[in-house]
């Protein structure tokens, strides 16, 4: 159970980083600015392995980040499968 909750807490946060990226981008904040330059170290690990959906935008300026949206679509719904998975399971009939 403690497992199942911490996942659902990294998730959320995860999620949230994800978001807070994305309204980054597309308000054009600077990328060397530091507060938006670590946001966007962090959470590149999450983005890298779909960034190939944002090659042939522009590098600087607004931007609606695909790989971003795309991971922030896709991370609650994996959340939630493994929070499934790992839920202890009731072996009782319902009350």
């Amino acid at each position: 159970m403690m497992l199942a909750r911490s996942l659902v807490w990294l998730a959320g946060a995860a999620e949230a980083l994800l978001l807070v990226r994305l309204l980054a981008r597309l308000l054009a904040a600077r990328p060397d600015n530091p507060a938006f330059a670590t946001l966007y170290l962090v959470t590149w690990p999450l983005v890298a392995p779909l960034a190939a959906l944002d090659r042939a935008q522009r590098q600087f300026g607004a931007v609606l980040e695909i790989s971003t949206l795309t991971v922030a679509l896709l991370l609650p719904m994996i959340a939630y499968l493994l929070w499934i998975w790992l839920a202890p399971r009731s072996s009782g009939s319902c009350p």
